[in-house]
This record gives C-alpha cells, structure tokens and sequence, in this order.
C-alpha cells in the first residue's frame, strides 16, 4: 500500500510539474511590465507597448502645467493610443486628472487612432471637445527609477461621436524628463 501511494504521489508531481510554464516563459501582463498598456471598451481589451519612453516637459506651460506625454502601438492591429496629462508639479504629488472638461485650458487628452499615418480617432477625450470624462489616477510613482503607473477610465467619443465606456486602463511607463 505504501509503494502505491509512493507511486501515486511521484505521478501527480511528475504531471503537475510538467504543466508548468518555465519561468522564461514568463511575460508581464500589459499595463504592468515597464512601456505596456491596455484598457478596455467592455467588448475588445486592447494592449500594447510604447515604442519609446515617456517624456515629461519640465518646462512649465502658460497655464501653469507640465505636460506628460506617451504614445504607443496596439500589438496586433498597429492602432495608436496617445495620453497627454497636464500635471500640476513634476514630483506627481497630484494623484487625479481628468479629461472632456468644459472650460479646461489644460491639455490632458486620450487618443486611440487608427495608425500613426492616418490618425482617424477610433476613441478621444479632450478638453477641446467636452463631454467624454476620462480620469486618470497616478497610483505608483517611483522617483529613483522614473517609473509611473496610471490607472484611467471614463467615456470617450467613438469616431461617430458617440459616447462608449473605457475602462480597466492601465499603464506603467518609464519617463524621460526633457
């Protein structure tokens, strides 16, 4: 009975272990690993990567902000998203801002477009065009590293002008100042 429950035991280690995925297998899911995105529309999740870092002007605009500015390609269909926040100090001690504000002067703004060639907006939000709120909450911010995390979501117009809910959006992005 022992070499029986001997047996046993080495057979379901030897088959769960061999389910296992190699730790080289292993890939951060979008939104976490350093330049990677992803939100959804409550019918697609839509991922991808930032091609470059993003850069964060220090220099301060005329309506007092800095501007933090990313800009990346959809994985499988080469789609751009483009998020510019006007953030109110360079150490982002402010955790909320928000885009579609009526009245706003900051340029905060989410693009989802069809390529960089085209850019046909598939979603936006801006304050140039009021109405689709979307918020975006700093919720990590690593000053030693550079690396920020936001967390987004809201409505945003469709390219029919219709509003759709984005939600679950995340990204984590190393920063470039300039």
């Amino acid at each position: 009975m022992k070499t029986f429950r001997f047996t046993f035991l080495a057979l379901l280690i030897f088959v769960f272990s061999s389910c296992m995925k190699d730790a080289f297998d292993y890939e951060p899911p979008y939104g976490v690993a350093e330049n990677t995105w992803t939100f959804t529309d409550g019918i697609k999740n839509y991922t991808g990567k930032f091609a470059v870092d993003a850069t964060l002007d220090t220099t301060i605009q005329s309506n007092n902000t800095y501007t933090l500015d990313m800009s990346g390609m959809q994985t499988s269909s080469g789609q751009i998203l483009t998020m510019v926040i006007s953030l109110a100090d360079l150490n982002f001690g402010v955790k909320s801002y928000q885009s579609g504000i009526s009245g706003s002067d900051h340029s905060t703004s989410f693009h989802y477009s069809g390529s960089s060639a085209s850019r046909d907006a598939i979603y936006f939000s801006t304050n140039n065009d009021p109405g689709a709120v979307m918020t975006y909450n700093i919720s990590f911010y690593d000053a030693a590293k550079y690396t920020i995390t936001i967390t987004f979501s809201g409505q945003a117009f469709d390219a029919n002008g219709n509003l759709v809910n984005i939600s679950k959006g995340k990204l984590t992005a190393h920063i470039d100042r300039k």
